[in-house]
């Protein structure tokens, strides 16, 4: 058994209405695992503030995820591509994101691998950052 410690995020469910709740594109491609990279980085960044929630139970009608959505304090949607699957789905849940980024409308190709650029994640998560969550940020 692994003696490791874990750090524990906030309670997405208990937490929502103090929370940034991020729903990204997880899809199999290098846009989709850029997208899926970003939101773990801001919600280490940042884990009172900024939380990634599942949104394939989003998708799959799960009530307490459509509730931490709809009780959070703002809501970040990353697509990885045109198709726009993470605000799509929030959209057809009746849930508006806030703020919205399309991987590939920055320039950075959609490729049929699961490798990406680190340097890409960190250059995303520091626009998101600057652009949306630090109106968040106290201080």
């Amino acid at each position: 058994m692994s003696t490791k410690s874990y750090t524990l995020l906030p309670s997405c469910s208990k937490y929502a209405s103090n929370l940034i709740i991020v729903a990204t594109c997880d899809g199999a491609s290098s846009t989709g695992q850029i997208g899926n990279e970003v939101a773990r980085l801001l919600t280490n960044t940042y884990p009172q503030l900024v939380r990634m929630c599942c949104l394939s139970a989003v998708a799959a009608g799960s009530q307490l995820h459509l509730k931490i959505f709809r009780d959070a304090k703002t809501v970040i949607a990353i697509n990885g591509c045109a198709l726009k699957c993470a605000s799509n789905v929030l959209r057809k849940n009746g849930i508006e994101p806030t703020y919205e980024v399309t991987i590939t409308e920055l320039g950075i190709p959609k490729e049929h691998t699961l490798e990406f650029d680190p340097e890409t994640v960190q250059r995303i998560a520091q626009k998101i950052s600057e652009e949306f969550v630090s109106r968040f940020r106290g201080g």
